[in-house]
Protein backbone atom coordinates (compact mmCIF):
# COMPACT_ATOMS: atom_id res chain seq x y z
CA UNK A 1 0.00 0.00 0.00
CA UNK A 2 1.46 3.60 -0.81
CA UNK A 3 2.22 6.14 1.40
CA UNK A 4 -0.66 8.35 0.09
CA UNK A 5 -3.22 9.34 2.96
CA UNK A 6 -7.29 9.69 2.04
CA UNK A 7 -10.24 10.62 3.42
CA UNK A 8 -13.10 8.85 4.67
CA UNK A 9 -14.98 10.26 1.13
CA UNK A 10 -11.69 9.30 -0.76
CA UNK A 11 -11.06 6.06 0.54
CA UNK A 12 -14.92 4.80 0.37
CA UNK A 13 -14.94 5.92 -3.52
CA UNK A 14 -10.96 4.01 -4.03
CA UNK A 15 -12.54 0.79 -2.16
CA UNK A 16 -16.27 0.73 -3.92
CA UNK A 17 -14.09 1.16 -7.69
CA UNK A 18 -11.70 -1.39 -6.00
CA UNK A 19 -14.37 -3.80 -5.40
CA UNK A 20 -16.05 -3.41 -8.55
CA UNK A 21 -13.15 -4.56 -10.59
CA UNK A 22 -12.36 -7.54 -8.71
CA UNK A 23 -15.13 -8.51 -8.82
CA UNK A 24 -15.43 -8.66 -12.57
CA UNK A 25 -11.95 -10.16 -12.48
CA UNK A 26 -13.04 -12.74 -10.93
CA UNK A 27 -10.49 -12.23 -7.80
CA UNK A 28 -10.87 -14.74 -5.38
CA UNK A 29 -12.19 -14.25 -2.51
CA UNK A 30 -14.80 -12.86 -4.11
CA UNK A 31 -16.24 -9.79 -2.35
CA UNK A 32 -20.19 -10.19 -1.94
CA UNK A 33 -21.03 -6.59 -2.83
CA UNK A 34 -24.50 -6.02 -2.85
CA UNK A 35 -24.94 -2.12 -2.50
CA UNK A 36 -23.85 1.21 -1.34
CA UNK A 37 -24.88 4.09 0.38
CA UNK A 38 -23.57 7.96 0.07
CA UNK A 39 -24.58 10.95 2.55
CA UNK A 40 -24.10 14.43 1.56
CA UNK A 41 -21.84 13.33 -0.67
CA UNK A 42 -19.05 15.58 -2.64
CA UNK A 43 -19.13 13.87 -5.83
CA UNK A 44 -16.29 16.72 -7.23
CA UNK A 45 -18.26 18.23 -9.77
CA UNK A 46 -19.04 22.10 -9.46
CA UNK A 47 -22.50 21.28 -8.71
CA UNK A 48 -21.67 20.09 -4.97
CA UNK A 49 -20.53 24.10 -4.16
CA UNK A 50 -22.97 25.71 -6.96
CA UNK A 51 -25.78 24.59 -5.37
CA UNK A 52 -25.46 26.22 -2.22
CA UNK A 53 -26.55 29.63 -3.97
CA UNK A 54 -29.98 28.57 -4.74
CA UNK A 55 -30.18 26.74 -1.80
CA UNK A 56 -29.65 29.89 0.41
CA UNK A 57 -32.02 31.75 -1.72
CA UNK A 58 -34.38 29.20 -0.57
CA UNK A 59 -34.04 29.09 3.09
CA UNK A 60 -33.89 32.91 3.26
CA UNK A 61 -29.80 33.67 3.86
CA UNK A 62 -29.43 35.60 1.02
CA UNK A 63 -31.82 37.91 -0.76
CA UNK A 64 -33.82 38.22 -3.75
CA UNK A 65 -31.13 41.04 -5.35
CA UNK A 66 -28.06 39.23 -4.48
CA UNK A 67 -29.44 35.88 -5.74
CA UNK A 68 -30.09 37.75 -9.24
CA UNK A 69 -26.35 39.52 -9.27
CA UNK A 70 -25.00 35.95 -8.78
CA UNK A 71 -27.42 34.42 -11.17
CA UNK A 72 -26.04 37.46 -13.70
CA UNK A 73 -22.83 38.29 -13.68
CA UNK A 74 -21.21 35.01 -12.08
CA UNK A 75 -22.24 32.33 -14.70
CA UNK A 76 -19.63 29.78 -15.65
CA UNK A 77 -17.51 30.63 -12.43
CA UNK A 78 -16.69 28.25 -9.62
CA UNK A 79 -18.40 29.92 -6.56
CA UNK A 80 -15.45 28.56 -4.33
CA UNK A 81 -12.89 30.55 -6.33
CA UNK A 82 -11.48 33.25 -4.53
CA UNK A 83 -10.82 35.20 -7.23
CA UNK A 84 -13.42 36.13 -9.78
CA UNK A 85 -12.77 38.04 -12.94
CA UNK A 86 -16.23 39.75 -12.79
CA UNK A 87 -16.14 42.96 -10.42
CA UNK A 88 -19.75 43.03 -9.82
CA UNK A 89 -19.12 38.74 -9.55
CA UNK A 90 -16.68 39.16 -6.89
CA UNK A 91 -18.15 41.83 -5.10
CA UNK A 92 -21.50 39.73 -4.64
CA UNK A 93 -19.31 36.74 -3.64
CA UNK A 94 -18.09 38.86 -1.21
CA UNK A 95 -21.81 39.75 0.33
CA UNK A 96 -22.33 35.75 0.07
CA UNK A 97 -19.46 35.10 2.21
CA UNK A 98 -20.24 37.29 4.86
CA UNK A 99 -23.57 36.18 5.15
CA UNK A 100 -22.34 32.58 5.36
CA UNK A 101 -20.34 33.40 8.80
CA UNK A 102 -23.69 34.17 10.44
CA UNK A 103 -25.15 30.86 10.39
CA UNK A 104 -23.60 27.24 11.05
CA UNK A 105 -23.25 25.67 7.39
CA UNK A 106 -23.48 22.01 8.65
CA UNK A 107 -27.12 22.54 10.51
CA UNK A 108 -28.18 25.56 9.20
CA UNK A 109 -30.91 25.70 12.39
CA UNK A 110 -27.78 24.96 14.92
CA UNK A 111 -26.19 27.67 17.02
CA UNK A 112 -23.06 28.92 15.28
CA UNK A 113 -20.39 28.19 18.03
CA UNK A 114 -17.18 29.84 18.75
CA UNK A 115 -14.91 26.95 19.98
CA UNK A 116 -13.47 28.42 22.76
CA UNK A 117 -12.25 26.78 26.15
CA UNK A 118 -14.81 27.83 29.37
CA UNK A 119 -12.87 29.92 32.03
CA UNK A 120 -11.19 28.61 34.98
CA UNK A 121 -13.74 29.98 37.05
CA UNK A 122 -16.20 26.95 35.05
CA UNK A 123 -17.29 24.56 38.77
CA UNK A 124 -20.11 23.21 37.26
CA UNK A 125 -19.85 19.01 37.39
CA UNK A 126 -19.12 18.70 34.53
CA UNK A 127 -16.83 21.11 34.00
CA UNK A 128 -15.28 19.84 37.04
CA UNK A 129 -14.93 16.00 35.68
CA UNK A 130 -13.71 17.11 32.49
CA UNK A 131 -11.16 19.14 33.75
CA UNK A 132 -9.75 16.04 35.45
CA UNK A 133 -10.01 14.51 32.94
CA UNK A 134 -8.17 16.17 30.14
CA UNK A 135 -5.78 18.12 32.76
CA UNK A 136 -3.05 15.01 31.91
CA UNK A 137 -4.32 15.39 27.84
CA UNK A 138 -1.11 16.91 25.87
CA UNK A 139 -3.64 17.84 22.77
CA UNK A 140 -6.91 19.00 24.47
CA UNK A 141 -9.56 20.20 21.65
CA UNK A 142 -10.72 24.14 22.39
CA UNK A 143 -13.97 23.15 24.59
CA UNK A 144 -17.43 24.55 23.01
CA UNK A 145 -20.35 25.53 25.07
CA UNK A 146 -22.38 22.26 26.34
CA UNK A 147 -25.62 23.30 23.74
CA UNK A 148 -23.16 23.41 21.21
CA UNK A 149 -23.91 20.42 18.51
CA UNK A 150 -19.37 20.46 18.06
CA UNK A 151 -19.31 19.49 22.03
CA UNK A 152 -20.13 15.59 21.36
CA UNK A 153 -16.73 15.41 19.53
CA UNK A 154 -14.95 17.13 22.24
CA UNK A 155 -16.70 14.60 24.32
CA UNK A 156 -15.60 11.85 21.93
CA UNK A 157 -11.78 13.14 22.58
CA UNK A 158 -12.43 12.85 26.77
CA UNK A 159 -13.98 9.45 25.94
CA UNK A 160 -11.40 7.70 23.54
CA UNK A 161 -8.43 8.96 25.88
CA UNK A 162 -9.84 7.21 29.24
CA UNK A 163 -8.15 4.68 30.42
CA UNK A 164 -11.01 2.74 30.79
CA UNK A 165 -12.08 3.22 27.59
CA UNK A 166 -8.42 2.33 26.11
CA UNK A 167 -8.41 -0.61 28.77
CA UNK A 168 -11.49 -2.14 27.36
CA UNK A 169 -10.14 -1.89 23.89
CA UNK A 170 -7.73 -3.89 24.58
CA UNK A 171 -4.82 -0.51 24.13
CA UNK A 172 -1.66 -1.86 26.02
CA UNK A 173 -0.66 0.80 28.46
CA UNK A 174 2.44 2.96 26.74
CA UNK A 175 1.52 1.26 23.42
CA UNK A 176 -0.41 3.68 21.79
CA UNK A 177 0.13 7.73 21.80
CA UNK A 178 -2.96 9.90 22.30
CA UNK A 179 -6.14 10.05 20.22
CA UNK A 180 -6.49 13.04 18.60
CA UNK A 181 -9.67 13.32 16.20
CA UNK A 182 -8.22 14.13 12.65
CA UNK A 183 -9.20 16.72 9.79
CA UNK A 184 -9.11 16.61 6.49
CA UNK A 185 -7.22 20.41 6.27
CA UNK A 186 -4.30 18.62 8.35
CA UNK A 187 -4.01 15.64 6.03
CA UNK A 188 -1.39 15.90 3.02
CA UNK A 189 -3.60 13.65 0.60
CA UNK A 190 -4.15 14.41 -3.15
CA UNK A 191 -7.87 13.99 -5.18
CA UNK A 192 -7.06 11.20 -7.70
CA UNK A 193 -10.74 11.20 -8.68
CA UNK A 194 -12.26 14.54 -10.29
CA UNK A 195 -15.79 13.32 -10.21
CA UNK A 196 -17.55 10.13 -8.60
CA UNK A 197 -20.55 10.67 -10.77
CA UNK A 198 -19.14 8.19 -13.36
CA UNK A 199 -18.81 5.56 -11.15
CA UNK A 200 -22.36 5.70 -9.33
CA UNK A 201 -23.49 5.52 -12.87
CA UNK A 202 -21.14 2.36 -13.42
CA UNK A 203 -22.12 0.65 -10.58
CA UNK A 204 -25.94 1.14 -10.43
CA UNK A 205 -25.95 0.27 -13.85
CA UNK A 206 -24.72 -3.07 -13.17
CA UNK A 207 -27.91 -3.27 -10.49
CA UNK A 208 -26.03 -2.87 -7.48
CA UNK A 209 -28.40 -0.91 -5.16
CA UNK A 210 -27.56 2.83 -3.85
CA UNK A 211 -29.24 5.15 -1.25
CA UNK A 212 -28.15 8.43 -1.68
CA UNK A 213 -29.59 10.52 1.19
CA UNK A 214 -29.11 14.33 2.19
CA UNK A 215 -29.49 16.02 5.41
CA UNK A 216 -32.17 18.93 4.04
CA UNK A 217 -30.32 21.13 6.50
CA UNK A 218 -27.04 21.19 4.93
CA UNK A 219 -25.41 24.13 3.19
CA UNK A 220 -22.26 22.86 2.93
CA UNK A 221 -23.14 20.26 0.04
CA UNK A 222 -26.67 20.89 -0.46
CA UNK A 223 -29.34 18.21 -1.13
CA UNK A 224 -30.29 20.73 -4.54
CA UNK A 225 -26.89 19.53 -5.83
CA UNK A 226 -26.77 15.98 -4.60
CA UNK A 227 -30.22 15.66 -6.19
CA UNK A 228 -29.42 17.33 -9.20
CA UNK A 229 -26.66 14.77 -10.14
CA UNK A 230 -28.68 11.86 -9.50
CA UNK A 231 -31.42 13.13 -11.69
CA UNK A 232 -28.29 13.55 -14.44
CA UNK A 233 -27.61 9.77 -14.05
CA UNK A 234 -31.26 9.64 -16.59
CA UNK A 235 -32.73 6.45 -14.66
CA UNK A 236 -36.25 6.15 -15.17
CA UNK A 237 -38.77 7.44 -12.06
CA UNK A 238 -40.32 3.98 -10.73
CA UNK A 239 -41.54 5.72 -7.32
CA UNK A 240 -42.84 9.47 -7.64
CA UNK A 241 -40.98 11.85 -5.13
CA UNK A 242 -43.15 11.11 -1.61
CA UNK A 243 -42.70 11.76 2.03
CA UNK A 244 -40.89 8.72 3.83
CA UNK A 245 -42.41 8.28 7.58
CA UNK A 246 -41.16 7.73 11.23
CA UNK A 247 -44.42 7.33 14.12
CA UNK A 248 -46.63 8.85 11.75
CA UNK A 249 -44.88 12.05 10.80
CA UNK A 250 -43.12 12.74 7.61
CA UNK A 251 -38.99 12.49 8.10
CA UNK A 252 -38.07 13.68 4.75
CA UNK A 253 -38.94 12.53 0.84
CA UNK A 254 -38.07 10.03 -1.16
CA UNK A 255 -37.84 9.30 -5.15
CA UNK A 256 -37.02 5.78 -6.89
CA UNK A 257 -35.31 4.96 -10.08
CA UNK A 258 -34.87 2.06 -12.11
CA UNK A 259 -31.53 0.50 -11.25
CA UNK A 260 -32.04 0.20 -7.73
CA UNK A 261 -30.92 3.64 -7.28
CA UNK A 262 -33.05 5.88 -4.26
CA UNK A 263 -32.78 9.34 -3.57
CA UNK A 264 -33.95 10.60 0.24
CA UNK A 265 -33.59 13.62 2.20
CA UNK A 266 -33.64 13.41 6.43
CA UNK A 267 -35.95 15.95 7.57
CA UNK A 268 -33.73 18.45 9.79
CA UNK A 269 -30.41 16.36 9.14
CA UNK A 270 -26.98 18.31 8.49
CA UNK A 271 -24.31 17.74 6.72
CA UNK A 272 -23.78 14.34 8.88
CA UNK A 273 -27.23 13.53 8.59
CA UNK A 274 -27.13 10.78 11.86
CA UNK A 275 -25.38 13.02 14.20
CA UNK A 276 -28.34 15.14 13.73
CA UNK A 277 -31.12 12.57 13.02
CA UNK A 278 -29.74 9.33 14.66
CA UNK A 279 -33.99 8.03 15.09
CA UNK A 280 -34.68 8.71 11.42
CA UNK A 281 -31.50 8.08 10.03
CA UNK A 282 -31.78 4.16 11.45
CA UNK A 283 -34.55 3.65 10.23
CA UNK A 284 -34.18 4.85 6.50
CA UNK A 285 -31.41 2.61 7.29
CA UNK A 286 -32.94 -0.74 8.50
CA UNK A 287 -35.35 -0.28 5.69
CA UNK A 288 -33.56 0.09 2.50
CA UNK A 289 -30.83 -2.65 3.60
CA UNK A 290 -33.88 -4.85 4.26
CA UNK A 291 -34.64 -3.87 1.03
CA UNK A 292 -38.21 -2.21 1.63
CA UNK A 293 -39.21 1.06 0.97
CA UNK A 294 -38.80 4.00 2.66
Amino acid sequence: MSGEIRTPERSYQTSRRRSQKDIEAGLKPTINLKGYLVGNPITGEAIDLDSRVPYLHGVGVISDQLYETIMEHCHGERYDNPNPKNVICAQAMDRLKALLEEIYNSQILYKKCNYLSPTPNDKTTHGRILQQETGALKHPPPRPQVDCHGYITYLAYVWANNNITRENLGIKEGSMGEWVRCHEKDLPFTHDIESSIKYHRNITSKGYRALVYSGDHDAVVPFLGTQSWVRSLNFSIIDEWRAWHLDGQSAGFTIAYTNNMTFATVKGGGHTAPSYQPERCLAMLRRWISNEPL
